[in-house]
């Protein structure tokens, strides 16, 4: 994994599973397979996601967009 796509790690939990993610296709993966509700939030860090590979977004973006997801949907988190 590319340096420029990692980034400080989110610890969530998500039916009851304890989960570290550090860069942007953990966050993808996480996002689409295994987030419990599509927020508007969550979809918001999906696109974010994939515009980092289109280097019009950068990860501290979709960290952030990610801890938003994860307060929309009601999912533990500590970062």
């Amino acid at each position: 994994m590319s340096k420029r796509r990692s980034f400080k790690p989110v610890k969530i939990t998500i039916n009851g599973k304890v989960r570290t993610v550090y860069n942007v296709v953990q966050a993808g993966n996480t996002l689409l397979n295994d987030w419990p509700d599509q927020t508007p939030a969550a979809k918001v860090a999906e696109r974010l996601v994939l515009d980092v590979f289109n280097d019009a977004a950068g990860p501290e973006q979709v960290r952030r967009a990610f801890i938003t997801a994860a307060k929309a949907s009601d999912i533990k988190y500590s970062s």
